[in-house]
């Protein structure tokens, strides 16, 4: 992510969490920076605590409480796997993307797609809803590999 997405981010981040009634606290300050250090990259809980290491961010618990105010707040995207741990990545107003799993190697990709995103809109519209949201997950096997 670059410096002006994430600087951007960041300032969304405070405005909602302003907005929402919460401080900016340490525990709090160290996960959205972490947050967005990492940007588009899907992290589990126990991964953002991992890179917290050290820094005043408290426990494992207070990650968890964390990550669900971001995700309530619409800061962060939350996509729950097969594995039943759920990984967590910031929700860029300006840049919305989807992910591809490898089911072979569990590996993450992201990607976004134009054609797709007028297809699901066009669903939507036919279905008679106006779209607030829409996440996609492919899961498969690159072929060949």
């Amino acid at each position: 992510m670059d410096t002006a997405t994430r600087d951007r981010w960041l300032e969304h981040a405070s405005q909602r969490m302003t907005a929402a009634g919460l401080r900016a606290g340490a525990a709090r300050t160290a996960v959205v920076e972490t947050l967005a250090r990492e940007g588009q990259c899907l992290l589990t809980a126990a991964e953002i605590a991992d890179r917290l290491r050290g820094a005043s961010a408290g426990s494992i618990a207070t990650v968890y409480r964390v990550v669900d105010e971001l995700s309530e707040l619409g800061l962060l995207h939350r996509y729950d796997g097969r594995d039943g741990v759920a990984r967590f990545e910031i929700a860029d107003p300006d840049h919305h993307h989807h992910h591809v799993v490898d089911e072979a190697t569990g590996a993450v990709e992201p990607f976004a797609d134009d054609e797709l995103e007028r297809a699901i809109a066009g669903v939507a519209a036919r279905l008679g809803y106006e779209l607030t949201g829409h996440d996609v997950v492919l899961r498969g096997r690159r072929r060949g590999g």
